[in-house]
């Protein structure tokens, strides 16, 4: 609802001056509060008295609150009101006047009782300044500077002198800390919970008086706080000089306080250049309007574990040497268990979060993978399955299995020799022997193969079969746990949404497809740290001031000399 308000106020000589206001809102309310769409200072009006709403009806009045309404002349509760209509509100008329085209209502307001000489004469009865009680003014400041003085000011400073352990000032004793202090009336809040260890022991972060927190002081407990570039590379003195306490800020509550302000960042971020000329790092400084496309870590060389940072704009590619096809796997038809079942998988049977809700579970072949793709190698031992990851403990496994058969006897399979159908624990000739150790061979070395074949360990892995088959392996593989290391994200704060919202997996046939979001998906819902239509995202959402693998932030040198 769009309104017009006119402030009439009557002058003495005749005249009235008018002081106009435009406001647009659903609901009018008219009180002596100043939320008020239409404010009435007046201390005979409530903070609350009315509310003014247009409806399809018309505009209608009601009255909160116990002060009384007068619609032309008569005390009401709620009614209709039309041009014309005047609504009194304690000393003040409320008329109702026709609005101009750009607006759909509007009113005037005028004190029509004002208070007059009944508050003259109630002031000239009562006592309301110190000198009509008989007390000076300035007796009374000189009595509170001097309370202030002794008790913030002097008591505290000579609590401190009187009992340090060499009466120079220094620290207190642990007899002495144990004894009133009154500095606690220099404290200017709660501390952080993580400090209320030792939240009496002011020296503890205020090493000398009346000077700031040093970050020396700091780096007694947070040596190995990394810094946030490298100072020699990034030579800037408001980065070298800068103090812990800019950002951190205790005697905030129990909850610590970290400045977030992207300003803070941007200072740097939208010019790196112009600071250090050879940064490859892309300049950003708004999340909404100015930050590079995201660029991922994938494996690139799984052999020599090499992993490059590649833009999602280049559509990069994982070199893992892992086979797996996300589409195959989503699709029920193409599903099967061993038993002949369709399996029907989702992303959350295999992708679980960790806790706290940020990465994903690793995925490891024996809780994920081998209720499917199980390791056997013989139809007469369903149940026997080969170990996984470990190709040459894998052969051994097998030449261990198959020869303990052998030697043992009771093998049902019809085309064995005799003498591994023999009745078990038979005793064997040393030709029977090499006879079932030869059979054994044979099949140790077939189940090898089958084993190694593209049907079994090929389905998923990079085979490599040079030489004996005792040699024989499979490319190691390189999957990516944290696609960003130098950012956070939490899939927890984006749990209302699906899976396939952001990540398209249910048409990736490659397991070479980096599955992840590009920045114009994320700016759907986020926009920089000063938006107001869409989350506000400013940089330390996602990103941490100090940097692992940086240098400290304090030099020890200087921790050790404090």
């Amino acid at each position: 609802m769009e309104l017009r308000i006119a402030f009439l106020t009557r002058r003495a000589k005749g005249g009235v001056s008018t002081k106009e206001e435009a406001v647009s809102a659903d609901l009018i309310r008219v009180g002596r509060g100043t939320e008020n769409e239409v404010y009435l200072p007046d201390p005979r009006v409530h903070l609350h008295m009315a509310v003014l709403r247009s409806t399809p009806d018309g505009l209608f009045m009601e009255a909160i609150g116990t002060g009384p309404l007068r619609l032309n002349g008569n005390v009401v509760r709620n009614a209709r009101v039309a041009v014309g209509d005047t609504i009194g509100v304690g000393p003040y008329d409320i008329c109702v006047v026709d609005p101009p085209e750009d607006k759909d209502v509007a009113i005037t307001v005028e004190l029509t009782q004002p208070m007059g000489d009944d508050v003259k004469e109630l002031k000239e009865r009562s006592r309301t300044s110190l000198a009509t009680a008989g007390m000076s003014k300035r007796a009374w400041a000189w009595l509170l500077f001097l309370v202030v003085a002794i008790g913030f000011i002097g008591l505290p400073i000579g609590t401190r002198f009187m009992h340090s352990d060499d009466n120079t000032g220094g620290p207190l004793s642990v007899a002495h800390k144990e004894q009133i202090s009154f500095d606690i009336a220099w404290k200017s809040g709660e501390m952080m919970d993580a400090h209320k260890f030792f939240a009496d022991d002011c020296a503890a972060c205020h090493v000398k008086p009346f000077e700031m927190t040093t970050n020396q002081a700091c780096a007694v407990c947070h040596a190995d706080e990394p810094h946030h570039a490298d100072p020699v590379k990034f030579p800037r003195a408001d980065l070298v000089q800068a103090r812990c306490a800019d950002c951190h800020k205790d005697h905030q509550g129990p909850t610590p306080l970290k400045i977030e302000n992207q300003t803070l960042c941007a200072d740097c971020h939208r010019d790196l250049k112009s600071g250090s000329p050879s940064t490859t790092l892309e300049n950003a400084s708004d999340f909404g309007s100015d930050h590079p496309e995201f660029k991922p870590t994938v494996s690139t060389d799984p052999s020599k574990n090499v992993w490059t940072r590649i833009s999602l704009a280049d559509n990069p590619k994982e070199v893992s040497d892992l086979k797996f096809p996300h589409k195959t796997h989503l699709d029920p038809k193409r599903m099967r268990r061993p038993d002949g079942k369709s399996a029907t998988l989702e992303c959350a049977s295999c992708h679980v979060e960790e806790p706290g809700g940020g990465l994903m579970v690793k995925i490891d072949m024996e809780t994920h993978c081998s209720d499917c793709h199980r390791l056997t190698f013989d139809k007469l031992a369903p149940d026997r399955v080969v170990s996984h990851g470990k190709p040459k403990q894998v052969v051994l496994e097998l030449r261990e299995y198959y020869a303990a058969r052998a030697l043992e006897g009771g093998v049902p399979e019809k085309t064995a020799p005799a003498v591994v159908r023999r009745r078990p624990g038979t005793k064997l000739t040393e030709p029977q022997r090499k006879e079932a150790l030869g059979w054994a061979k044979e099949k140790w070395d077939w189940a090898a193969r089958y084993i190694f074949s593209a049907s079994q360990c090929g389905s998923c892995h990079m085979l490599i079969k040079d030489g004996p088959i005792e040699d024989w392996t499979v490319k190691p593989v390189r999957v990516t746990a944290r696609w960003q290391p130098l950012s956070f994200f939490s899939h927890d704060s984006h749990h209302e949404m699906n899976c396939v919202d952001c990540h398209e997996a249910s048409t990736s046939v490659s397991s070479a497809d980096v599955l992840l979001p590009k920045i114009d998906s994320c700016r759907d819902c986020h926009s920089g740290g000063n938006s107001t239509s869409m989350v506000p995202s400013t940089c330390i959402m996602c990103h941490e001031f100090h940097t692992p693998g940086q240098p400290p932030m304090v030099k020890l040198k200087e921790t050790a000399q404090k």
